[in-house]
């Protein structure tokens, strides 16, 4: 994973953004704890990104972010293997982790509305 973090520089999250992952975070009740990392002090893998941890004794399992001078978001699954998904939104980014949050122009029960 090492590589792909020096290949893909984070930039900073906007207030929307943090706003979003505040909503996500409310909406996913089993996801232990989810911050940004933000402290130039922090592991340099994780910062700027946001860290998602699923298990609180297993660590950190997903780190998202879009990098510098991209639209696209970029998750970091762990595990046995990593795996690195891209996403156009940091919604489908955070949906993909737990689906929780309603995509635009869809109903709360995730049907389309009639036209």
């Amino acid at each position: 994973m090492g590589d792909s973090i020096r290949y893909f520089p984070a930039r900073l999250l906007t207030p929307d953004e943090h706003a979003l992952l505040a909503e996500w975070l409310s909406s996913a009740g089993d996801i232990a704890s989810a911050y940004v990392s933000n402290r130039r002090g922090d592991d340099p893998a994780y910062y700027r990104r946001i860290v998602i941890v699923t298990r609180p004794d297993e660590g950190p399992s997903h780190l998202v972010h879009a990098p510098t001078g991209r639209r696209d978001w970029v998750v970091f699954s762990r595990g046995p293997t990593y795996q690195i998904d891209i996403f156009p939104t940091l919604r489908a980014a955070l949906n993909s982790i737990r689906p929780v949050l309603v995509e635009a122009g869809m109903k709360a029960d995730r049907s389309k509305p009639e036209v």
